[in-house]
């Protein structure tokens, strides 16, 4: 079963990035029309900022949600090294959980916010702000699926802290 969910948020990853490829794809291209439009034909589209903006957004909050599937968010490693391993492996478990909570409130409040605000327009295109305010519980939602994963791993003891070696080290 551990393996079947696996798979399925690899799937979902997978999608989440090349969405995310796509989006800033699309920013660069509108970026560069935006230039060109400006300098050359002394036209300046009035979508070209917002779409790229909403983009970005959208790139902001996949990309959480993707650190949080790699173990990339912010955590406690210099104080979780010095712990005994069994301490180490609690403390992550305690760590992923509170992770899942922030993902549970961007879920009810971004829930909240679609329904408050999604029906506005958005300022220069006629299409409303739900697709911006979705992002948020969507982020949330893989937020948590990505945290039942890592908890269900940790309590079975699947994923040990890992142990760094002194050549991890990098000075800046």
């Amino acid at each position: 079963m551990l393996q079947t969910y696996e798979r399925l948020l690899d799937i979902v990853s997978a999608i989440v990035k090349w969405s995310m490829l796509a989006m800033a794809s699309v920013i660069f291209f509108v970026i560069c029309l935006t230039v060109f439009t400006r300098y050359v034909l002394n036209l300046v589209p009035s979508w070209s900022e917002e779409i790229p903006r909403y983009m970005l957004v959208w790139i902001t909050y996949l990309g959480a949600a993707l650190c949080v599937h790699y173990q990339e968010h912010i955590s406690l490693d210099i104080f979780f090294r010095l712990l005994p391993f069994r301490l180490q492996r609690l403390g992550h478990l305690v760590l992923n959980l509170m992770v899942g909570v922030v993902g549970g409130i961007m879920v009810v409040y971004g829930i909240g916010m679609v329904r408050h605000f999604g029906e506005d327009l958005m300022e220069s295109i006629p299409v409303t702000n739900f697709w911006l305010y979705l992002a948020m519980p969507v982020s949330g939602a893989l937020i948590i699926l990505y945290v039942v994963l890592e908890v269900w791993r940790g309590i079975r003891g699947l994923n040990a802290p890992k142990v760094h070696a002194a050549s991890d080290v990098t000075a800046y």
